[in-house]
């Protein structure tokens, strides 16, 4: 008889003398069917899912090890994990395969059990079994569901649509996920996969696949260029679903899905109160769920693309003030930029500053007379020309000189414009930028319903 144990729970297998406590767990309408199955209906009918369902190698009762934080004793039941092999599941193929399977009370929600013990089961599989690969199925808006596996390092495979839930008389669209086991113990919290440096490579290469293959690339430049710079990590990537990435630095979320139903399996992968950018602001409402536009107060924005080969100094479209150059500033710059621009904190000024994306203007005469950014998204912006030097021209030229030198560096100048800006506008267009069709927006990800 196979028991495993974690810091906080025991897995351990079912016996008919469970039915009494699992009645009041599995009953609950927001369990079952969030999973697929009835809530039990009386605890005869939980003693009989026990006896004929429950009882099988590789299921598990999970049990608290100890006292739990609100007094619950020791042994006390808070849901359900089971691996499945080719004869209990759709997506297992091999021997060395299993299909993870899992619930929780909704009283022990929010702990952090589910991923716990399947951290736990999944090692003993790999030691004990020589398991490799797991399989997991969630329906598309169980974001419950999509938070263990994200944290658990899965990767995104296929959605499923129209698949039939046949204890409940339904269809719904089912996302496959995958994670492979052979890299070491399991232990992966979400940041990196479990196959390590390499799988995250090939995840970054799928994903400028998967955004290249889109309708007009350039609409996606926000992912595309940190991707190319290492600024971000994979969370998400399939042809059917789009690309979901999270910036290293800021932990911002960008979000790029291809449909509606993308969306909805995009929002359940990004944490309550995440900063979070949508290339495409028609799928708001969906990453809003019952919040309201005004709760978010979303900030949208144009995108604009330089596509020339030369920069408009290189083609003399643009003229630089004779003497002009641009340079990156130190953070001895902090207090000036701090001064004339708000919409970065005094600690993401200096971040800035030390990762040299801010460049200075310098007159002829070394005055500096403004400067200009980048941000994490790779974004030029931040283009502060300092009273006593506007109307020179010197706004134009430090936009053409960084387009410059972005082209110099095999990188494609864009930018933001926020609607109404009419002077940013214009400078773009002067410049030679294109407007993109569409519209971004960023916002604070909702605490959602459970």
């Amino acid at each position: 008889m196979t028991v495993i144990t974690t810091q906080r729970l025991v897995l351990r297998p079912w016996d008919e003398a469970d039915a009494p406590a699992l009645f009041p767990l599995a009953s609950d309408p927001a369990v079952g069917p969030a999973a697929g199955w009835p809530a039990h209906a009386s605890e005869e009918e939980s003693l009989g899912i026990i006896r004929d369902v429950l009882r099988v190698p590789g299921s598990f009762a999970v049990c608290l090890r100890d006292t739990g934080p609100a007094g619950e004793p020791a042994g006390t039941l808070v849901g359900a994990m089971a691996l499945k092999d080719a004869d209990a599941s759709a997506y297992v193929a091999g021997a060395d395969e299993r299909e993870l399977g899992y619930w929780i009370g909704r009283p022990f929600w929010g702990r952090g059990y589910a991923p716990e013990a399947a951290r736990a089961l999944m090692d003993h599989a790999r030691r004990a079994l020589g398991i490799r690969t797991v399989w997991l199925g969630y329906y598309v808006g169980n974001r419950k569901s999509a938070r263990v596996q994200d944290k658990l390092g899965f990767h995104y495979v296929r959605t499923e649509r129209d698949v039939a839930v046949p204890l409940l008389g339904e269809v719904r669209d089912e996302v496959v996920n995958r994670l492979e086991l052979a890299g070491g113990p399991v232990d992966v919290c979400g940041e990196e996969a479990a196959e390590g440096v390499a799988a995250a490579d090939a995840s970054v290469e799928r994903a400028l696949a998967v955004l290249a293959a889109q309708p007009d690339p350039a609409r996606l430049l926000s992912i595309t260029e940190p991707l190319r710079l290492g600024r971000v990590t994979v969370r998400a990537v399939g042809e059917d679903l789009g690309v979901l990435v999270r910036f290293k630095r800021n932990g911002a979320y960008f979000a790029a899905p291809v449909d509606d139903v993308a969306a909805r399996i995009m929002a359940g992968l990004v944490p309550d109160r995440a900063l979070v950018s949508l290339a495409d602001d028609r799928y708001l409402s969906i990453f809003a769920d019952s919040a309201d536009e005004a709760e978010l107060d979303p900030g949208r924005y144009e995108l604009w693309v330089y596509e020339g080969a030369s920069s408009p100094v290189a083609t003399g479209a643009v003229v630089l003030p004779e003497g002009f150059t641009i340079a990156p500033l130190g953070t001895d710059a902090a207090d000036v930029v701090d001064a004339h621009y708000d919409l970065l904190s005094r600690a993401g000024i200096e971040d800035h500053l030390a990762r040299g994306w801010i460049r200075g203007g310098f007159a002829a005469d070394g005055t500096l007379v403004g400067f200009i950014g980048e941000h994490d998204e790779a974004s030029m912006g931040m283009l502060e020309v300092f009273p006593e030097a506007r109307r020179r021209g010197f706004a134009q030229a430090l936009e053409a000189a960084l387009i410059d030198e972005l082209l110099a560096a095999g990188r494609t100048p864009y930018c933001h414009v926020a609607p109404g800006n009419e002077a940013s506008r214009a400078l773009q267009a002067k410049l030679g930028l294109r407007r993109v069709d569409t519209v971004q927006c960023w916002f604070g990800m909702p605490a959602r319903r459970a």
